[in-house]
């Protein structure tokens, strides 16, 4: 393979890493032009000067990374999903609008070899370092129901090289499309590919790599749930306290379950620390989207995005804590599904309470007794985004 060494350009930092079709040797990232939906700064030092947390969403062409990105951060319908084209450059977006998370997803092109972008001395062009050394978490999303030794021997070399800039770099595996898989076959498509990519790993002396792998499609919770997994990977700060108030709030209420979500993405950020539940979470979910769909009917203001309702929060990333004047207005509600209750609570106008109640010969819980730990779980989540630094 010919060796580029070029001169990279450094007038803009967002790069078109579409390799050329005829395969023949590797080409240099190419400057976006002006009017391109993804801009920067004028230098590669741009690249860095976000210190916001980011994420690379990255895989083969057609595994699924763009319209897992549409789905849940742009509230595309899965259908939708098969009219969107393939990712030819890298496509930056900024997740803190209209939401408590605060980070930049980048989804980069199906396309990308990394090996190509080697230069003779055997280390990556600059833009590429800057990239890797500033990401927190690497999503790699494979599709099961097309041959895995292309996408895993891309993901081995996307792991040996920015482990070589990042080794404090997450690893999360999406098994996508995973919906037209039976139970057996999901555990044993984990089985095939963590065995595999660990041999790859220990023969080439990365063998203590961990990798989480998790089954998702975009027809059902599951991808959510794996986003939220992998979005808790950059709350340390507060997820153990959260888990905390959400444990003593469930013993004092009696409750089943209980979640934090962003509600823009739902997303969840914490959850007590009983056995989690796929059929309790999607009830959760399924309660999250009527009641935006409700609000949006009758114009709820309590669930404005643009505002928070409680006095002093701290959103995920920011540097700064952030004084908004407190509103009067909370959206609350209960669901009776059978002897299955749930809950709806409004913490601000980015993140929600949502919890499952078994009811005894329908008997719900005292509301006053609800409303008052409620209050206090409310002031406890705020006070520790008030201090937090994340």
């Amino acid at each position: 393979m010919q060796q580029s060494n070029h001169s990279i350009p450094t007038t803009d930092p967002a790069i078109d890493w579409s390799i050329p079709a005829s395969g023949g040797g590797s080409t240099l990232p190419k400057v976006l032009s002006p009017s391109s939906s993804v801009g920067g700064a004028s230098s590669l030092a741009a690249i860095t000067e976000n210190t916001k947390p980011k994420i690379l969403l990255m895989g083969l062409s057609r595994s699924g990374k763009t319209s897992i990105r549409h789905v849940i951060f742009h509230k595309m319908s899965a259908n939708e999903t098969q009219f969107l084209e393939s990712t030819p450059k890298i496509d930056k977006i900024d997740i803190s609008n209209k939401s408590f998370l605060n980070f930049q997803l980048w989804d980069m092109p199906g396309k990308l070899n990394i090996t190509q972008y080697h230069k003779g001395d055997g280390t990556l062009n600059p833009h590429l370092q800057a990239i890797f050394r500033d990401v927190r978490i690497l999503i790699f999303v494979i599709d099961p129901m097309e041959e895995h030794n292309h996408a895993l021997e891309n993901l081995h070399n996307l792991i040996t090289v920015s482990r070589q800039y990042n080794p404090d770099l997450k690893i999360e595996v999406f098994i996508h499309k995973s919906d037209g898989l039976t139970d057996e076959q999901k555990v044993e498509t984990i089985r095939e590919l963590t065995h595999s990519i660990n041999s790859k790993l220990k023969h080439s002396g990365h063998g203590d790599v961990y990798i989480c792998f998790r089954t998702t499609s975009i027809y059902d919770h599951s991808i959510f749930e794996a986003m939220s997994m992998a979005c808790q990977q950059l709350l340390e700060n507060i997820l153990q306290p959260f888990e905390n108030l959400l444990n003593a709030f469930v013993s004092s209420n009696k409750m089943e379950k209980a979640f934090i979500f962003d509600v823009h993405s739902k997303i969840f950020l914490a959850t007590d620390s009983s056995p989690f539940d796929m059929p309790m979470y999607e009830l959760c979910c399924d309660m999250l989207d009527l009641i935006f769909d409700l609000g949006c009917i009758y114009n709820c203001r309590g669930l404005n995005y643009s505002e928070y309702h409680s006095n002093r929060v701290l959103r995920m990333g920011g540097d700064e804590d952030v004084d908004w004047e407190s509103k009067e207005d909370v959206t609350i509600s209960a669901i009776r599904l059978n002897d299955t209750v749930l809950h709806f609570k409004q913490i601000n106008s980015h993140l929600a309470l949502v919890c499952t109640e078994q009811t005894q010969n329908g008997e719900l819980s005292p509301s006053g007794l609800l409303d008052y730990n409620f209050s206090m779980l409310q002031n406890g989540i705020n006070e520790i985004l008030d201090i937090a630094t994340l």
